[in-house]
């Protein structure tokens, strides 16, 4: 009886990952779900007893799950309909090239929540997410770059991996390596797009509250600000807090740190020295990338996908946004800036 469900179990695993490897077969995310699957299916032919059946259905649930938002996401992205301009896969290039990391995680729409999928280094995102929402990008790849971020002078250290020894600390990092690749801008979205006021001081299993996430967001822009000029500072002290004013009623937010969380500072100082070319600097190309999407002037060399996420949340700070702005922080977001 029960080689007849593993069977079951066996074929159903094999016919989603061949359709993620047939979809797209060149990629190292299709062959790293036929290669998770390969491994699955040895471990469930060597089950005998029902427990250790169920163990690995949980295993085998998710992973068919990841194979088949796989190959959807490949063939929505090849129709007229799914088709953003390449404006998320083109800040995932620039956030992995200034990391010194490759780019080899995927990018799939999905109806649910944004993730990070680590057995196929997935990044989900809702269909074609607007330039203001695409600053969480940085926060899922954050959990992809814990991993993949090496030591400065020891290629087989992970710095960032050994401080994330916790789900809490883990999505704080996360959060901290947004904030420092992308500045104000992803606080911003967090605090405008992403968090129910009510529910701002609810702690998961997996994820620290809205309230000590925001926090920490705001000490890392006040920690680059203390090595690198006022500039973080102002923004935490003219569009961030206020945001968080406007949404809780609170003149400031009063987070109670923990040990099971990690310092921004702490944090600060791992990515000043491991990946210091990941910092943004605004220097005047944020004001340069309003401009252009505004069209009062040509698009300049120099403006960054980080610039351009910058502007578009100061225009709608400022009440500028017209109906031309997403489309035009699109297709500069594609053409990397």
């Amino acid at each position: 009886m029960i080689d007849d469900h593993v069977g079951a179990e066996i074929a159903a695993l094999d016919q989603a990952a061949n359709l993620a490897l047939r979809s797209e077969p060149g990629t190292a995310t299709a062959h790293s779900i036929r290669h998770h699957a390969d491994d699955l299916i040895l471990e469930l032919r060597e089950v005998h007893d029902w427990a250790h059946l169920r163990h690995l259905r949980e295993k085998t649930g998710r992973l068919r799950v990841e194979a088949l938002d796989y190959a959807q996401a490949v063939l929505l992205r090849r129709h007229a309909l799914g088709a953003d301009g390449g404006a998320a896969e083109a800040l995932v290039g620039f956030l992995c090239e200034r990391a010194g990391v490759p780019a080899h995680v995927a990018i799939a729409a999905s109806a649910r929540s944004e993730s990070y999928t680590r057995t196929s280094d997935m990044l989900r995102l809702p269909p074609s997410p607007d330039a203001w929402h695409l600053p969480v990008l940085a926060h899922e790849l954050g959990h992809y770059l814990i991993r993949e971020v090496s030591h400065v002078r020891d290629k087989d250290e992970r710095p960032l991996l050994e401080r994330a020894d916790n789900w809490h600390r883990e999505e704080l990092i996360a959060d901290c390596y947004a904030t420092y690749a992308l500045g104000p801008a992803y606080p911003l979205s967090c605090v405008r797009l992403r968090i129910d006021p009510d529910e701002v001081d609810v702690t998961g299993p997996s994820h620290p509250s809205w309230r000590i996430r925001v926090h920490t967001m705001t000490d890392m822009l006040m920690a680059i600000s203390d090595k690198h000029g006022r500039t973080y500072a102002r923004a935490v002290e003219t569009m961030i807090a206020p945001a968080w004013t406007a949404l809780t009623g609170e003149k400031e937010n009063a987070a109670q740190e923990s040990p099971a969380h990690i310092p921004a500072a702490t944090v600060f100082d791992l990515l000043e020295r491991h990946l210091p070319r990941a910092r943004y600097e605004p220097g005047g190309m944020v004001g340069a990338a309003e401009r252009a999407l505004t069209g009062e002037e040509r698009r300049r060399p120099g403006i960054t996908p980080a610039h351009v996420l910058n502007a578009v949340w100061r225009l709608r700070l400022d009440g500028r946004v017209t109906g031309e702005t997403g489309g035009r922080a699109l297709a500069m977001l594609a053409r990397g800036g």
